[in-house]
């Protein structure tokens, strides 16, 4: 059925950003400092940008899983970012009125994070495999359409729950906002050192 293809492409992308990543994490805290609807702009970006990396895992999934196997330098490049992002955050000052911001400003901000996530098109490669290696999905017409549609709604309702959980936890922890850079950014650095131990050590 074609709608499968649409649940098949959403459920991907929901499960892929239920885990703690830079993305969601820059969700949380672009909540908690500004307001839910600036966050909103960042998902919209972030859920556009989710298209275009589904739709490259669609194409040239082989070649990159390829070149990823080839080059194993590949993997300094997901600890690099998260290295740079998560000093980012423990270097940004805290201020008492949070910088104006425009509606362009956040949508760019979250088109930015989402395409220098590296991560992202060799999860898809992955999920990709698996659902044409079991016969799941015939991505060809309007079927190719639905599962990337699916792409982008997945991405932007599991952002937005994280957005609507960070407004419950505000409500009910006073001055969060004032250490929230500093703890995603201690949890990005970790997620980092464990990527170098990887890289390293295993």
């Amino acid at each position: 059925m074609m709608v499968m293809h649409f649940i098949f492409g959403l459920m991907g992308s929901f499960l892929g950003g239920v885990a703690f990543g830079p993305i969601n994490l820059c969700v949380v805290e672009l909540t908690l400092r500004l307001d839910k609807q600036c966050a909103t702009r960042f998902i919209a970006a972030a859920a556009i940008v989710e298209i275009f990396q589904a739709f490259i895992a669609i194409l040239f999934g082989k070649l990159i899983a390829r070149s990823i196997a080839e080059i194993p330098e590949f993997k300094l490049l997901v600890i690099a970012f998260f290295l740079v992002l998560g000093l980012i955050f423990i270097l940004k000052k805290n201020k008492t009125e949070p910088a104006p911001t425009t509606n362009r400003s956040n949508f760019i901000h979250g088109f930015i994070v989402a395409m220098l996530n590296p991560q992202a098109i060799p999860y898809w490669i992955f999920v990709l495999a698996y659902l044409k290696s079991s016969g799941i999905i015939h991505l060809e017409s309007w079927n190719f359409a639905l599962f990337l549609t699916g792409v982008m709604g997945g991405k932007f309702l599991i952002l937005s729950l994280y957005s609507y959980l960070s407004v419950y936890i505000k409500q009910r922890i006073a001055h969060i906002d004032t250490f929230i850079s500093k703890a995603i950014g201690a949890i990005l650095l970790v997620f980092g050192l464990i990527q170098v131990l990887g890289y390293f050590f295993l």
